[in-house]
């Protein structure tokens, strides 16, 4: 008789349904990986075009002049021969969304990367206007702010 070559054996029977089974598999984890690719590539590219905005709102004409006003507000004289502010650099490097929101960034005076300033933009949200504050300044750029009398010595009750 024969050896049993011609019997389907237990292996033949499940083999329709393990192809089944890995079938749905493959395709839930290309579901998910697909899925999770695309959702990473919306969020860099949100992200992408928040920075983008950021950028062109600190850089832009509008930006710049706020940081201006700010800077003579602290001397009166600046950006003229008389002045102790003589210049401002954005450090672009710096720029990021604040959790409470607006935009923060540091700015050097003067070509001196120890005179750095903290700022904060926002909008106004009645009027729509951009305006600055500062948030923190390198203690070289607190003596001048305090030479310029643009701050005051801050008394602590005891």
């Amino acid at each position: 008789m024969g050896s049993g070559m011609n019997k389907p054996g237990a292996f033949e029977k499940v083999r329709p349904v393990l192809v089944v089974v890995m079938s749905v598999v493959v395709v839930i984890l290309v579901v998910v990986v697909g899925g999770k690719m695309v959702i990473e590539s919306q969020l860099e590219k949100k992200q992408k075009s928040d920075q983008e905005y950021m950028y062109s709102v600190v850089t832009g004409n509008e930006g710049r002049a706020v940081i201006e006003k700010d800077l003579k507000e602290a001397d009166k004289a600046a950006f003229t021969t008389n002045g102790r502010i003589k210049s401002f650099k954005i450090l672009t490097d710096t720029i990021k969304h604040n959790p409470m929101g607006g935009i923060m960034v540091d700015i050097e005076l003067n070509d001196d990367p120890e005179m750095t300033l903290s700022l904060i933009f926002d909008k106004d949200n009645n009027e729509q206007k951009l305006s600055v504050s500062s948030q923190g300044m390198s203690h070289k750029t607190y003596l001048l702010y305090k030479e310029l009398g643009a701050i005051s010595e801050v008394v602590y009750d005891d």
